[in-house]
């Protein structure tokens, strides 16, 4: 089992940076766009540690694979920051349908924020993505999709940038808080 981690792990790092290139905003990811809609309703197999309690709370829900680890490497550590800036506001939750072996092996980077394994179903069929790069949707506390595509925006010359930065998930916080 650890030896085919490791070769799926190469091959990642391997074909990382071409990935990268598809990813500039994530909606040529996305079969149909959420955007003011209500998310899906789906069933979470089992939580990877503790549950999560969103009521309330805007929450990030982040759809990977770990075969997309050239963006989970800069990904998760953000989104890890975002969480606990914010944990006031937000809640991210990392869903995949990996085994949940992989989402404990998974030291560098550690995800500190909550995660759950869900069936390839919901993947495939709820939400319709067809990729293995990650894939993210911004819900508000009424449950409404009001950001959608790829966290990880750019990550070209050893820089990396973020679609969904800190100033929109204030501008976004400010938006629902106010009305």
């Amino acid at each position: 089992m650890k030896r085919l981690f490791v070769i799926v792990l190469f091959l990642c790092l391997c074909l990382g940076e071409i990935q990268a290139v598809v990813c500039q905003d994530g909606r040529e990811l996305l079969q149909r766009s959420l955007v003011g809609q209500q998310l899906p309703k789906f069933s979470i197999q089992k939580w990877v540690g503790k549950k999560t309690k969103m009521k309330g709370k805007f929450v990030l829900v982040d759809f990977w694979r770990i075969m997309g680890y050239p963006a989970l490497r800069y990904t998760v550590p953000y989104q890890n920051d975002l969480a606990q800036k914010y944990k006031s506001h937000l809640q991210v939750v990392g869903c995949t349908c990996d085994d949940a072996v992989f989402v404990k092996w998974m030291i560098d980077p550690k995800i500190q924020y909550y995660s759950a394994i869900v069936s390839p179903w919901v993947f495939e069929e709820i939400f319709q993505i067809e990729t293995w790069w990650p894939v993210s949707y911004l819900i508000n506390p009424d449950g409404v999709v009001v950001w959608e595509g790829c966290v990880l925006k750019d990550m070209e010359d050893g820089r990396v940038t973020f679609a969904l930065t800190e100033d929109m998930l204030k501008d976004f916080f400010e938006d629902y808080y106010k009305k």
